[in-house]
């Protein structure tokens, strides 16, 4: 049994042992989980301080670097009197050469910004190359050893007393009514009264915020003989594409590529090439130093290239990511607003800068997005673009019959998805003209921001449609449930506190997309043992079906035909007999491509069905998603009214007594 703290932090870099150290060092019990030290984004790192030389704007942004470099001095001291050693502090300034004369030269990108002529800025740094006509000093930028630095927060926090767990990794953020209850690792369950997100480059692991990895490859070279006093370069150079970065002890750090490859390690020769290419056209010199180390980091980014700090959905959860170029630079400050948020409750307002909900319905898109759509029910008058039909026919002609799904009840029985639609705003209108009140969405997608997925948080009004998360691209068992545990905090997000809906797939074949009934098995086992309303995608398999019933599955979703295909429904057989033997309501899903086929899936006793690609690929999908719901509606009616029985013989509509003879 692990021991409970006051506070917990998940992820142990630079911002996570630096927040460790602050809230220690204000009196809280702390531990820390930490997956890979060696990979964090302090290896994609050379240590600048460099929030001018980096050309930040004026903003937030810049006033929350400036603020943490100026807490440097005073924090390194600190930090160097607990841990005992040095963290290679230098306010060594920082000279920005350039390739091109600026438009103006007394036009300084910041006040304190001096500009340097080509022979001023060849004389201040010998050995440059010949291309260099000039450049920006920068005297109160300076570094600092990101290596070292690290060690000592390392060293610091373990002398005050911090539980540090290595190689221990995150699998799940358990929630309850807004609050963490504890975080599920290999290792056991951690649980603490506040729990702090750091975890950099996997944020997104854990929850659905748009954090995403840059790798950076990075090299170093030692100066021959090089003591403090003969080094060749004093002063870090910013420049295009490149940077260099001099220690006291002779090595020049040389960096770094940014690559968005996911995950993917390793060194690469096109990544060492254009280091080398772009440092050697800076200072020459650097050619003929031997190759010292190379290596490689995954830097934490947001599409706005800005930090997520401050406060959750979650009452006790408190994130602290996505610093992207600037962990090392931010550390200070972040430790200190972090801290002042959870242990004194304190909220400075730059925070409100970072807040996650930026990125989410009822902020401002960072990117131009279409306005969020009011949705309203299709009883409403309107008319449908490019089509004459008249939307004043109301699906409140069928008699009280709700769909219940896990306790929750819906009017409509047509279910739609979000993929495939050549653009939002078709995307808007059909879930508008369908009347739905489902729809599902493909987390992995979202969280890749894959084309058509783009915005999709602020395009829908999540007051009044049901988010359905799946699990789509989803291969295995194991990545099904990580994916639906993100789909339930995406939820959380968009404000569905009580969202625990999924729809379960697991497909490892790309060819037909079928279902794998054993994973899906799997996957549906653990994720209503952690509390999900379970929708898995299915082969019409009778057996199955009720097997995933009598593991707790809220519904099953047998195919009609392979995903996409159009191909209708070509077992109706099968699911006659899951519908006839389910306890729970049966959802045809997958190859449905005409309103008539929609109908014939609901006179079979279908309680809803789920159609994407028909709606989304239709000539006018806003059409189409009316008349599909209107297809499920006769087919629902039909249904219940009952059919007459099939028979071998006529039997003529018309007595045949009573009738005139001759």
């Amino acid at each position: 049994m692990n021991t409970e703290s006051d506070i917990l932090i998940i992820g142990g870099g630079a911002i996570g042992l630096a927040i460790a150290l602050e809230l220690r060092l204000r009196g809280a019990t702390v531990t820390v989980l930490c997956r890979d030290f060696n990979s964090a984004a302090a290896h994609a790192a050379a240590g600048m301080l460099a929030p001018q030389a980096e050309g930040i704007p004026t903003g937030a942004m810049l006033d929350l670097c400036l603020r943490s470099r100026d807490l440097y001095p005073d924090w390194a001291s600190k930090l160097e009197a607990i841990a005992g050693v040095s963290i290679g502090y230098w306010p060594s300034g920082i000279l920005a050469p350039v390739y091109l004369n600026p438009q103006s030269s007394a036009l300084s990108p910041h006040s304190l910004a001096h500009w340097l002529d080509k022979d001023a800025i060849h004389q201040i740094q010998p050995g440059l190359g010949s291309d260099v006509v000039g450049g920006w000093w920068y005297p109160e930028d300076g570094q600092v050893d990101n290596r070292a630095l690290v060690q000592a927060l390392r060293v610091a926090v373990r002398e005050l007393g911090v539980d540090i767990h290595e190689g221990v990794a995150a699998e799940a953020l358990q929630q309850q009514n807004r609050r963490i209850n504890c975080v599920r690792t290999a290792s056991g369950d951690f649980r603490a009264q506040h729990y702090v997100l750091a975890t950099g480059a996997w944020s997104n692991e854990l929850l659905p915020i748009p954090v995403s990895p840059k790798k950076g490859q990075m090299l170093s070279v030692q100066v021959p003989g090089g003591s403090q006093e003969g080094l060749p370069l004093k002063r870090v150079l910013f420049g295009e594409e490149i940077y260099i970065v001099p220690r006291r002890n002779g090595q020049l750090i040389v960096g770094a590529t940014s690559e968005d490859v996911g995950f993917t390690p390793h060194n690469t020769p096109a990544g060492i090439k254009t280091l080398l290419e772009n440092a050697i056209r800076l200072y020459p010199a650097l050619q003929n130093f031997p190759i010292q180390e190379f290596w490689w980091g995954f830097r934490p980014a947001t599409p706005d290239e800005l930090p997520i700090l401050g406060s959750s959905a979650c009452k006790n959860l408190t994130l602290a990511t996505g610093h992207y170029r600037n962990g090392i630079l931010l550390a200070p400050v972040t430790a200190s607003l972090v801290a002042d948020l959870i242990w004194e409750q304190k909220s400075d307002p730059l925070l409100d800068h970072f807040h996650y909900s930026r990125f989410y319905a009822g902020s401002k898109p960072i990117n131009a997005t279409p306005k969020m759509l009011q949705i309203s029910h299709p009883s409403e008058s309107g008319r449908i673009q490019g089509s004459s039909l008249q939307m004043n026919h109301s699906l409140e002609t069928l008699p009280s019959d709700p769909l219940i799904i896990a306790g929750r009840t819906f009017r409509s029985r047509l279910m739609t998805g979000t993929g495939k639609y050549r653009s939002i705003e078709e995307m808007q209108q059909s879930i508008v003209t369908s009347g739905c009140e489902i729809v599902t969405v493909a987390v992995r997608r979202v969280q890749t921001k894959a084309p058509g997925h783009e915005g999709l948080a602020e395009a829908l009004d999540w007051t009044k449609i049901w988010m359905l998360p799946n699990t789509a691209g989803c291969k295995t068992a194991e990545q099904a449930i990580r994916v639906a545990r993100l789909g339930r905090e995406m939820a959380k997000l968009l404000g569905q506190e009580d969202n625990n809906f999924v729809k379960l797939e697991v497909i490892p074949d790309l060819k037909y997309l079928l279902p794998d009934p054993i994973g899906t098995l799997e996957a549906a086992e653990q994720l209503v043992k952690e509390g999900f309303a379970v929708l898995p995608y299915i082969n019409a398999d009778p057996l199955l079906a009720k097997r995933l019933e009598e593991v707790g599955c809220a519904t099953v979703m047998p195919l009609g035909s392979p995903i996409g295909s159009g191909q209708g429904i070509k077992n109706a057989a099968n699911i006659e007999i899951i519908i006839e033997n389910a306890g729970v309501p049966v959802v045809v899903d997958a190859g449905l491509a005409t309103p008539s086929e929609a109908a014939q899936a609901m006179e079979m006793g279908a309680d809803a069905v789920l159609i994407n690609s028909a709606i989304a690929g239709a000539k006018n999908p806003a059409a189409m998603g009316r008349a599909m719901a209107l297809g499920v509606e006769a087919g629902r009616l039909a249904y219940q009214a009952g059919r007459i029985p099939v028979k071998v013989y006529a039997n003529p509509s018309s007595p045949l007594t009573g009738t005139i003879t001759s």
